[in-house]
């Protein structure tokens, strides 16, 4: 009962609560608090329900475990709960993990170990090892495709993810990812004190000298490679990176992924960077022709074919489609979308191939048993929800704004779940909140840039569809639309950019990026270079499927139309034949899991990065400092030291709690509003009166309200009453056991004795019930011979351990070592082995044939 999922423990030192925190309450207290554990090795620290991770740039603790683990608990407690208030077996009940945090904060390090950590505490089961597999390699390919060296973070994750862990009873029984790819831009035009995406440096450093020859990249390195040589060069070991390439390799063959597919796409994007066009004698020309070459026959397609999609375009005209050359710029920008297309389509294809394999057993098979406790075997959802940390870096484009958006949503949701639905719930019981918190509002800044119909996502996305619009011309709309908004500011140094104030701070944003990125096109053109007519390599024929079967003519000539670089599911469902825009996609996907967010019930893990260096183990008080006042550290723990922030139905917390003071249910008035009175007025005189809080709990019309507090003091009289309840149980099953097996226990010694054989070379566990002698009847049968394939191999045998003998305590054998067996022992699955004059019993699979 004790290690059960949903059973809270003890207050540790690894996981202290900053609600014992002594002294007043002030910025300064919880500094120092946060840097004494800090220098003792615990970074995270419960603000009641709430979880503060400070990130110590260092590998995982003994100490995050256990924090992890209790945070379990805590999800298969609400689970457990809300599986029991379900008004039927078939709805799903829904949990979800919010993180949150700057950028470089760590919150994917959190989130990847948390997942882990859900599926250790599972129940279970034969395909349980084999999702947790699959889990475990698609982290390390999806890090490796998606994550980046940035100015605030070295491993900084570029992809956004909600994992959906679905549960039948305590079985997980399906893992889904779903994700929001971001930074595209980043393949093309890295910053200059940035890195490219992990997984090229990778590849470089891992092929050998054979597969560069047959990939065609033997004499290009990260300064010759034109998308490479723009970023920052990688100041990991070579052998290091070599180290990261074969894990990727590993894991890729373990999600049954071709690797040179996937290698021949990776190469090929690289190369494209060294293709260049350029205007010469009013003429069009090539610079890069080895690389074209190369890229085409990386891509299974003729040359002059890729080449003539990349510089021609196909336009509609009252006479049918006329095709046209396009300028040096027009044909460099068809070049960056093709790779980019390449890229963010093939790891689409790879997520969806990871979960595929994540989908596990059919939830058919877990149909509910008749009679059987909800709690078992009702369908429970935990979401965990690792997007965007925010950032504010020199130039900010369309990634910096989503991302930052993204960041005011979740920082909204988190104040809307603490701090407003607490007090409007109060009042509408008739409950007088105790405290009045008033924190920062982040609507106007959400409004100002979502809005539906009328926010700046809204704009961006007309006049990127409108042609020969102007940087000057939106900004001057910006202005004239926006300008009255308290978060906007119009005008920042130069006419291309203006400034939002996000609840981090103020930041400026470049509106000629913003366009730029926000078009995400590729023209058909292109695609129809990778018809199944024209391509000989099927993968990159799949990547472009949907465009091929929709876009383009059956004979493969192209429409003249523009196709989304990534694949959009906006455009399909709307049928719209204009290409939606990037954001559009975006907001419309973090409306879903904000749709998905609101009716879970949710529990939150802040983010903090402990120095802005990313020096493992500095504590930079200066950086701590300014997180605690962004992330309403302050105002979070006011609100959870002296405000109602648990509530629950009468009957949901007389059901729960009745165990705590049964003697106050002696008369059931038949209302759950009284008995829950009754219970709580009893629960109250076992608090220690010095101690008993002023204002601990108020009963509404139909809800119980109750501090952090006094939620954690019911758990601990309950679980410390489950505990003595378990512990009776044992006692009795222990002993029934112990008085039924003792007539054959008590037989094994005598003989045991008369062989002259010590009592401690026995097994020490009871045989099972199958074949267990019981009541004085004789042993089972023991054959002279063990079974090896289809053949019988008699007494005496030679065979080698496999394992350490015994498990606990001295070795007596060791693995490899030979062991002569005389026979079976009359304890089921054993064998008597004779060692050193004696004879010890072995368990069977404790040792293997020797092969002659």
């Amino acid at each position: 009962v004790k290690n059960m999922p949903g059973v809270m423990t003890d207050v540790e030192e690894t996981s202290f609560d900053f609600l014992n925190l002594n002294g007043p309450l002030t910025v300064e207290a919880i500094l120092r608090a946060l840097q004494r554990r800090f220098n003792k090795g615990c970074c995270y620290t419960w603000f009641g329900p709430v979880l503060m991770c400070v990130n110590p740039f260092e590998a995982a603790t003994a100490a995050m475990q256990s924090v992890l683990q209790r945070l379990v608990q805590v999800l298969m407690l609400c689970g457990e709960d809300m599986l029991s208030q379900a008004p039927s077996l078939q709805e799903e009940c829904h949990t979800s993990v919010v993180l949150s945090g700057l950028c470089g904060s760590g919150k994917t390090f959190v989130a990847d170990r948390l997942v882990i950590r859900l599926f250790s505490s599972a129940h279970k089961n034969d395909w349980l090892q084999d999702l947790r597999k699959y889990w475990q390699v698609s982290s390390v390919v999806l890090n490796a495709l998606c994550s980046a060296s940035t100015d605030c973070n070295r491993d900084s994750s570029r992809i956004g993810r909600m994992v959906d862990l679905h549960y039948s009873g305590l079985q997980i029984v399906r893992v889904k990812i779903n994700s929001f790819f971001l930074d595209q831009t980043r393949l093309v035009s890295p910053q200059p004190n940035e890195q490219n995406y992990h997984i090229f440096y990778q590849v470089l450093a891992g092929l050998s000298s054979e597969e560069r020859s047959r990939f065609h990249c033997a004499y290009h390195d990260c300064r010759t490679l034109s998308y490479l040589s723009q970023a920052m060069e990688p100041q990991e070991d070579p052998q290091v990176l070599q180290n990261h390439f074969e894990a990727w390799k590993s894991s890729l063959a373990q999600l049954g992924i071709p690797l040179n597919d996937v290698l021949k796409v990776l190469v090929a994007v690289l190369l494209l960077g060294n293709v260049l066009f350029y205007e010469a004698k009013q003429e069009l020309s090539l610079q890069g022709t080895e690389e074209l070459h190369a890229i085409a026959s990386l891509l299974g397609v003729q040359p002059h074919n890729l080449q003539r999609g990349l510089t021609m375009r196909t336009y509609q005209s009252g006479h049918g489609s006329v095709m046209s050359q396009c300028s040096a710029a027009a044909a460099n920008g068809a070049r960056d979308a093709l790779a980019k297309a390449l890229y963010v389509r093939t790891v689409l294809a790879i997520l969806k191939r990871i979960n595929t394999l994540l989908r596990g057993k059919s939830q058919q098979s877990f149909s509910p048993q008749p009679g059987a406790d909800p709690r078992q075997q009702g369908n429970h959802v935990i979401h965990v929800v690792d997007l965007f940390g925010f950032e504010a870096n020199e130039v900010n484009s369309m990634e910096q704004l989503c991302v930052n958006w993204v960041s005011e949503v979740l920082q909204q949701h988190f104040v809307h779940s603490l701090f407003t639905s607490t007090t409007l719930e109060c009042r509408e019981e008739g409950v007088e909140p105790l405290t009045e918190s008033e924190v920062y509002d982040c609507t106007p800044c959400i409004e100002l840039v979502g809005r539906q119909q009328e926010g700046l996502i809204h704009m961006m996305n007309q006049e990127t569809l409108s042609p020969r619009v102007t940087s000057e011309d939106i900004r001057i709309r910006m202005r004239d639309s926006f300008g009255s908004s308290s978060c906007f500011v119009p005008s920042v140094g130069s006419s291309s950019a203006f400034a939002i104030r996000h609840y981090c701070g103020q930041v400026t944003y470049d509106l000629y990026s913003l366009l730029n990125a926000n078009a995400d096109t590729i023209a058909d053109d292109i695609i129809a270079t990778f018809s199944s007519k024209e391509c000989k390599f099927g993968f990159v024929v799949h990547l472009f499927a949907s465009e091929l079967h929709n876009d383009i003519h059956r004979d493969g000539s192209p429409k003249g139309q523009m196709c989304r670089i990534t694949p959009s599911s906006l455009q399909k469902a709307s049928h719209s034949e204009s290409p939606s825009t990037f954001v559009q996609d975006f907001q419309s996907g973090i409306s879903e899991v904000l749709a998905t967010l609101k009716p879970s019930k949710p529990l939150f893990v802040r983010c903090m990065k402990s120095n802005e260096s990313q020096t493992p183990g500095h504590f930079d008080r200066v950086t701590v400092s300014h997180q605690i006042q962004q992330l309403l550290v302050f105002e979070t723990l006011d609100l959870i030291q002296g405000e109602y922030i648990h509530s629950s139905t009468c009957g949901e917390f007389v059901c729960r709690y009745r165990m705590l003071a049964p003697n106050a249910l002696n008369r059931l008035r038949g209302r759950p509003r009284e008995i829950a009175e009754d219970l709580l007025a009893a629960f109250v005189e076992q608090f220690d009166q010095q101690d008993a809080p002023e204002q601990s709990w108020a009963l509404g019309r139909t809800l119980v309200f109750y501090t952090e507090e006094f939620k954690q003091e019911m758990e601990k009289a309950r679980v410390r009453l489950r505990e003595q309840a378990a512990v009776t149980i044992q006692t009795a099953a222990r002993k029934y056991l112990c008085v039924k097996h003792w007539p054959y226990l008590r037989s094994t010694l005598r003989q045991a004795k008369l062989q002259g054989q010590e009592p401690s070379s026995l097994p020490l566990r009871l045989p099972d019930s199958r074949g267990t002698p019981q009541n004085g009847e004789k042993p089972y049968t023991v054959r002279n011979y063990t079974i090896v394939g289809n053949y019988k191999v008699g007494f005496p045998q030679w065979r080698v351990m496999r394992c350490h003998y015994p498990e606990n305590g001295p070795v007596v054998l060791s693995p490899g070592q030979e062991v002569h067996v005389v026979g079976r022992s009359h304890w089921r699955g054993y064998l008597i082995v004779e060692h050193a004059g004696q004879l010890l019993h072995l368990p069977h699979h404790f040792t293997e044939l020797r092969v002659s």
